[in-house]
């Protein structure tokens, strides 16, 4: 049975109980049947019965878009998410990478008429025909992560990939049920939001969705009492925002209490225990190109302590179908306890990128791929990995993996070829933001992020744009961020 199947008959297995919350409506899995396979329906009279296309779903927060995502799987499609807000540009052009000809929008946006490709509109289509799963598919979704050469790189994950990661996660919390509420706080286009509505739907568990406006971490706080969640997952960031009104706040329904795309430190997550005293917590790591996660730390906060480095709790160890490797100078494999590069192998693991099949390490003697991360780790006697950051100069904001070139590359076109260079800083707030500095520049900061705008996802645009004289050198002729942060220190943190 794959994936899809398992899905179909947990949908007709539950068919009364609520599938979602999204704005306070609650709908039930029966009538999510219906809105899938008004969606196929619409899918098919377009592109008729031929599995293996890319089709693009604008991502808003409706039940038609979750209806899309799996019309398209179950016609045996390839899904790529498009965010509603993000620049026409940016997502034209993963459009063009991944070969869509098709895109589901049940709100037919105005800037979306800007998109290159056919538009089907599924707002309140439904039909009682029944769902047909095509076995034939092979690619499941194409995210897009920012790249190193100032170009959004398309990473493709198949149906393999996607129930390796399913049947990991579920065996690691057997105790999950239909009875589980689910938070769901992540954008869509993030690989993060598949666990958050992936795994309650194979349970026939309820998703709950943050809803549109206000200030969505004030959102979370209201959400989790009124609907009893018993399930969330966050990045640490949220709870920098959420720190303020942690001594009057209680959730004692919320029982797993999950975090992840960021390093999360110690002290931030103890306080956080208070405040849900009958859940434990589990860090969850996994780059995009290894399938939403591949490492999990599961505890309770009294055993969290015990696996923390330089303050940060530990990425945990492998699911069931993850293999690693941690090497060192000369792509040597080093001892546990020594620092070294994170290497991924194993069924979660992608065949390569869109446009580069390069980013793995082979092991001298063996045909195992690993991927790359990137990120720096150490590796105790039980095999717990701890983070040690990273390797190169690659920013982790708001979940987000962010390449200070693709940043620099778009003040470079905004700013007419001005020299910039774009870093991560902690704000007053606790949390990971950008800062762009730019030499010799005499435009005003806001004006130059409106531009940014236009050419950026708005988790890439910095939030303090600095101009200054000329960019201090070291020895070996590298910019120095050390002088640069102490010399506009002021800017910076004033």
């Amino acid at each position: 049975m794959i994936l899809w199947d398992k899905f179909d008959t947990s949908f007709k297995k539950n068919a009364s109980a609520n599938a979602f919350c999204i704005s306070g409506r609650f709908y039930s899995y029966n009538e999510f049947i219906a809105y899938i396979s008004g969606s196929q329906q619409l899918l098919q009279k377009n592109i008729g019965q031929s599995a293996g296309q890319t089709v693009g779903v604008i991502c808003n927060d409706t039940i038609e878009t979750f209806a899309a995502i799996f019309a398209i799987w179950f016609s045996g499609c390839c899904f790529v998410p498009l965010h509603p807000l993000h620049p026409t540009i940016v997502n034209n052009e993963k459009i063009q990478q991944s070969g869509v000809r098709f895109i589901f929008d049940s709100e037919m946006n105005q800037f979306a008429e800007n998109l290159q490709a056919k538009h089907i509109c599924n707002k309140e289509i439904k039909s009682a025909e029944p769902l047909i799963i095509n076995q034939e598919m092979n690619r499941a979704y194409i995210l897009f992560t920012s790249g190193s050469t100032g170009e959004p790189k398309g990473v493709p994950i198949n149906l393999k990939n996607l129930s390796a990661f399913a049947e990991g996660f579920l065996e690691l919390y057997p105790d999950l049920t239909s009875e589980d509420r689910f938070l769901q706080t992540y954008d869509l286009t993030s690989d993060a939001a598949f666990t958050g509505y992936l795994i309650p739907l194979l349970l026939g568990a309820t998703v709950f969705t943050i809803p549109a406006g206000g200030f969505k971490y004030l959102s979370i706080v209201k959400i989790l009492p009124e609907y009893q969640i018993t399930w969330t997952q966050f990045t640490p960031s949220v709870l920098n925002y959420l720190r303020p009104y942690f001594k009057s706040i209680r959730f004692d329904s919320l029982k797993h209490s999950h975090f992840g795309g960021e390093a999360l430190p110690f002290d931030l997550v103890s306080e956080w225990a208070e405040c849900v005293p009958n859940a434990e917590i589990s860090n969850i790591y996994g780059p995009t190109e290894t399938t939403i996660t591949c490492t999990i730390h599961r505890t309770n906060i009294d055993q969290l302590k015990e696996k923390v480095h330089n303050g940060i709790v530990s990425i945990g160890k492998p699911l069931k179908k993850v293999e690693i490797l941690i090497i060192g100078e000369n792509d040597q494999i080093v001892a546990d306890g020594e620092k070294g590069e994170l290497c991924i192998g194993g069924a979660q693991v992608m065949e390569g990128y869109l446009t580069d099949k390069k980013p793995f390490f082979v092991q001298e003697g063996s045909d195992d791929r690993y991927y790359r991360s990137g990120d720096l780790v150490v590796r105790d006697h039980e095999g717990f990995l701890m983070f040690c950051g990273r390797k190169d100069d690659q920013l982790k904001i708001s979940g987000y993996r962010v390449e200070p070139a693709e940043i620099e590359m778009a003040v470079s076109n905004a700013a007419n070829g001005m020299k910039s260079k774009a870093f991560g800083f902690q704000n007053k707030g606790g949390t990971e933001s950008i800062l762009v500095f730019i030499e010799k520049f005499d435009e005003e900061p806001e004006k130059l992020k409106e531009k940014l705008r236009t050419l950026l996802p708005s988790a890439l645009i910095p939030e303090k744009v600095i101009s200054i004289r000329q960019f201090p050198v070291n020895m070996n002729g590298k910019i120095d961020k050390s002088k640069l942060f102490e010399e506009y220190s002021t800017q910076i943190y004033g």
